[in-house]
């Protein structure tokens, strides 16, 4: 009976070994109630809806100061930005 555990362990073993290390923390993670996030795919999403808002970069500079003021950076750029937009006017043209 014990050789078939100990093959059962060395084939876990080795698909432990193939598989991705973050893939497993986030296993672990998810076993212990915690709930896991991928922290690149975040700073990503945060940065897509602020490169979507249309306010001339108002947004993010708020956004910026507020974190600031509790210690922390905004760590988004990777390197380009978005070009600056001017806000829309609303209104009647006349």
């Amino acid at each position: 009976m014990s050789d078939l555990r100990k093959d059962l362990l060395r084939q876990m073993k080795a698909i432990r070994e193939k598989m991705d290390p973050k893939l497993v923390e986030r296993a672990k993670l998810a076993a212990l109630g915690k709930v896991p996030y991928d922290s690149d795919a975040a700073k990503e999403a945060v940065g897509h809806f602020l490169d979507a808002k249309r306010d001339g970069g108002a947004f993010r500079r708020k956004l910026e100061q507020a974190l600031k003021a509790e210690g922390a950076a905004l760590d988004l750029d990777n390197g380009e930005k978005a070009p600056p937009v001017k806000p829309r006017r609303g209104g009647r043209l006349t």
